[in-house]
């Protein structure tokens, strides 16, 4: 007998707490109403998945303290995932069949710091698509690309997002852009949004309040 599973769609690698250590998130939902009306263990409607990453190489499960939106069901489907409120941390935006959006706003109270990373290409695409970033900060050192098409149907921002835990200051960020160009910056200072263009360096910084 084929088992019935209720399939994954929507998910993403990101630092929700801003310690430095990616989560997981997953959007759920069945693909055939009809199991509702079956004893199959599963359902139409799914909650959502929230895996916290440990930083030991294990994660876990912390999406009943997440608050009330993760464990309500829906047939979800594409998630994307960006700061829509500019206040330093990542939120998500999960569409669901049927039913409005739901929109997933993250009030980090962690304490931690953060960056975020805005490329802006000149000789590469205008969009910087395919530049990837590279963070360090002390020993730690965390990779992310600017990316077209994230998961499943989904889009999302196009400024890279890094957590920093508690340090004071970023090292080292790297930027390699498409064409080949490899750029540094040294000694830059947390909780902000700075936007670097292809050859020129960084143009311009923004502060954030955390709401």
């Amino acid at each position: 007998m084929m088992r019935a599973t209720r399939p994954d769609w929507g998910a993403g690698l990101v630092d929700f707490d801003d310690d430095g250590w990616r989560d997981l998130f997953i959007s759920r939902g069945h693909v055939y109403p009809e199991v509702s009306r079956r004893k199959l263990m599963v359902s139409y409607a799914a909650t959502k998945v929230l895996y916290r990453n440990k930083g030991n190489g294990r994660f876990e499960d912390v999406a009943a303290k997440a608050g009330a939106a993760l464990p309500e069901p829906h047939t979800s489907r594409s998630c994307a995932f960006g700061d829509y409120d500019n206040d330093g941390d990542v939120d998500v935006l999960v569409n669901n069949m049927n039913a409005p959006p739901s929109l997933l706003p993250n009030d980090c109270t962690s304490g931690n710091n953060w960056i975020k990373i805005k490329c802006i290409g000149t000789k590469s695409n205008r969009s910087a698509i395919g530049t990837r970033v590279k963070v360090v900060t002390g020993s730690h050192s965390q990779i992310d690309e600017v990316m077209s098409g994230a998961s499943y149907a989904s889009q999302n921002d196009f400024r890279l997002h890094f957590g920093l835990g508690k340090v004071k200051q970023v090292d080292v960020i790297e930027v390699r852009w498409p064409l080949g160009l490899v750029e540094s910056f040294r000694n830059i200072e947390p909780n902000q949004l700075i936007f670097i263009q292809e050859a020129r360096g960084i143009i311009r910084k923004e502060k954030f309040v955390r709401k």
